[in-house]
């Protein structure tokens, strides 16, 4: 017997659902990097946002160059 085809309201729904738990994923995310930051002491350095951002940036695309295209992380 053939499955009853989704409703575009159930789609939505699913889509909904995907994109609150993708959003509460990035949320752990950033209070495990905020959490790692405190331990290495970045919380003391005086230091303008722009310029912790710029070193952030830096570190990511590092990272991003190790990890190579082809892992959906990188994306």
């Amino acid at each position: 017997m053939a499955k009853k085809p989704k409703s575009v309201i159930d789609i939505d729904k699913e889509i909904a659902a995907l994109k609150a738990q993708r959003v509460a994923a990035l949320e752990s995310r950033a209070d495990q990097i905020g959490k790692i930051a405190a331990k290495a002491n970045l919380t003391t350095l005086e230091i303008s946002d722009a310029a912790l951002l710029k070193e952030f940036q830096q570190i990511a695309e590092r990272f991003r160059r190790k990890i190579g295209p082809s892992n959906p992380a990188s994306a």
